[in-house]
């Protein structure tokens, strides 16, 4: 029989690797909620479409910034050392509030992601995309004068997506018009891109592609 000091022992030992557990235990739940609030609300709201487009096409110029690149900022754009964007006379340049959200969510639901832009300076919208960190999300990158249909076709035979599995954002109607001949679902933007937009326009795919 053991002596009453080992039993105390013993039950010291239990009653630690008890609470260790207990420990543990509510850690592991405690992780797990935070990544659970961590993690991104605004996804959810995909799953209310029955059509999803494959790929999205955005404009840049008055579509994921303010500007028309060729016309508004003196150029070249450049980032400080302390992460500001600006142009050659230090004019503090900006995307809008919820681009790299928007583009984010299409990313993360595994939605391919195209940029076409008739601008008449590629490098400096380039520069804009690399110096905001949205570069990254991008699949496709057709920067270049001329007529979209041109973007498009280029588009569509390195993603392999049919275009009636595109949705384009665009401020300009004469690239609505003309897109929107190709079959593509075309959003016609009136302001700035974001959530709210984003939502419009994939309600629009899903409308015009159940009524197919």
């Amino acid at each position: 029989m053991l002596n009453v000091s080992l039993q105390f022992s013993l039950l010291c030992v239990l009653n630690l690797s008890f609470n260790n557990l207990l420990f543990v235990a509510a850690l592991m739940a405690s992780q797990r909620k935070g990544s659970s609030e961590s993690a991104p609300s605004d996804f959810g709201f995909l799953k209310q479409f029955h059509h999803l487009p494959k790929l999205v096409v955005f404009d840049l110029d008055y579509t994921l910034w303010p500007y028309w690149v060729d016309t508004h900022i003196d150029l070249p754009i450049r980032k400080t050392s302390d992460g500001t964007v600006c142009d050659r006379r230090g004019t503090k340049l900006k995307i809008y509030a919820e681009t790299k959200k928007v583009l984010e969510t299409l990313k993360e639901n595994k939605i391919l992601i195209a940029a076409a832009s008739r601008t008449q300076e590629p490098p400096a919208a380039r520069d804009m995309l690399k110096y905001f960190d949205i570069d990254k999300y991008f699949d496709f990158k057709e920067i270049y004068p001329g007529e979209k249909t041109a973007h498009f076709h280029r588009i569509k035979k390195d993603s392999n997506v049919q275009y009636e599995d595109m949705l384009f954002f665009d401020d300009e109607n004469r690239n609505i018009v003309t897109i929107s001949k190709l079959n593509v679902v075309c959003f016609y933007l009136r302001g700035e891109m974001s959530m709210r937009i984003l939502k419009e326009g994939l309600a629009l795919f899903d409308q015009k592609r159940s009524n197919k």
